[in-house]
């Protein structure tokens, strides 16, 4: 029998959905779905369509799904995050103190600007990328020097002009790769670049949250294997591990920056026991992200196509989402989605305002926001 893509997200999604009750031993899952007592709505009305957290719709493997649900009857201990360091770093080919995991990669973003909090120092970044960690650094006193990434109709990070930003008093350097919300990418050439061109008192940080969505392709964990002491690279489970709502992610580094990182956070209750479990499943089940790139692939060609067949400029890169640009329309068809119960995030949030940002969905989703959108433009 012939099973559509749709077919065969809609029974996966159902069997990842249906996956705790049938562990649980009960032999009639529909019965045991409509005895549950809790609401998981998170505050979305029925029917909402979500697409504005980058989230993986296909769910997590089934190995991370069963690894979570071993490790649950043990909540009432702390899983002691260290101990699974020496796993994230066998499967990074890492020494395990280069490796310091984290209440998502956001725990380890939000705790280095406080590493570096002197006085009239700065952080230089792209203006049009996620802003969590330059948030800290400005409320800590340290001021951010944003460097505009637009460029002929897309976004593309002007690394001279960057570099061009730094001084005596520049602390950090960020750099988002893949980017959020552009999906920009840099080449490993070009981050060895900034790596060298960088003052090595500068502490360069590679966010690379989306970075397996990339295939095969060299990252910065590949500079640290090369030597480079002054850069931190930050990934995590949350993207095409489908681990979010597990928050668990990790920073690699010289052990000196992961130690000024630990004194202030990233300590041992910072993963918890069902990302813990979680987690050594998604190791055990590498292929899975594979199929998650697979997917996105595809569901970045339907968007482009569509978006092409409405006229309307669309960027993307490897990662889960789309910008779209709608140019001062972008309100009104935010609020008009919204209407819908289609959940998108407007450009404001990383000074794009002319865009929205649409995360991928499953395919009926995707169908569901470009009937809605058509009907909008």
């Amino acid at each position: 029998m012939n099973v559509s893509r749709r077919q065969f997200l809609g029974r996966s999604a159902a069997a990842a959905a249906l996956a705790p009750f049938a562990l649980a031993g009960t032999s009639d899952p529909c019965e045991a779905a409509a005895h549950a007592e809790f609401d998981l709505s998170m505050g979305f009305p029925d029917g909402a369509i979500r697409l504005n957290y980058n989230e993986n719709v296909l769910g997590p493997s089934p190995k991370a799904i069963e690894g979570a649900l071993a490790a649950v009857p043990g909540s009432s201990r702390y899983a002691l995050s260290h101990t699974l360091a020496p796993h994230v770093a066998d499967y990074l080919g890492l020494d395990v103190d280069w490796v310091l995991m984290g209440t998502g990669s956001t725990e380890l973003l939000r705790i280095a600007p406080i590493t570096r909090a002197h006085s009239g120092g700065n952080v230089v970044a792209a203006r049009e990328t996620w802003g969590g960690m330059l948030a800290v650094a400005e409320n800590i006193g340290l001021s951010v020097r944003r460097v505009d990434m637009r460029d002929n109709g897309g976004f593309s990070y002007n690394v001279d002009r960057m570099l061009a930003a730094v001084d005596s008093a520049t602390q950090i350097f960020l750099i988002v790769t893949p980017n959020n919300p552009t999906g920009t990418t840099l080449t490993y050439e070009q981050i060895k670049s900034i790596a060298d061109a960088l003052p090595k008192d500068v502490l360069f940080v590679l966010d690379q949250a989306y970075v397996d969505y990339q295939a095969d392709a060299p990252t910065g964990i590949d500079l640290l294997k090369e030597g480079y002491k002054n850069v931190l690279v930050t990934q995590t489970f949350s993207k095409a591990h489908a681990l979010a709502g597990l928050r668990c992610g990790y920073g690699a580094a010289h052990p000196d920056i992961l130690k000024a990182i630990a004194g202030l956070g990233c300590g041992p209750a910072s993963v918890n026991m069902a990302a813990y479990g979680a987690v050594l499943g998604a190791l055990s089940d590498l292929e899975h992200a594979g199929r998650s790139r697979e997917y996105v692939q595809e569901c970045r060609k339907y968007l482009k196509r569509e978006c092409d067949r409405l006229g309307l400029n669309s960027v993307a890169g490897p990662s889960p989402f789309v910008l779209i640009e709608l140019g001062d329309r972008s309100d009104a068809i935010h609020q008009a989605l919204l209407e819908r119960k289609i959940f998108v995030t407007h450009g404001s949030t990383w000074q794009v305002p002319d865009y929205l940002r649409v995360s991928y969905g499953l395919e009926s989703e995707n169908e569901a926001f470009i009937a809605a959108l058509r009907s909008l433009v």
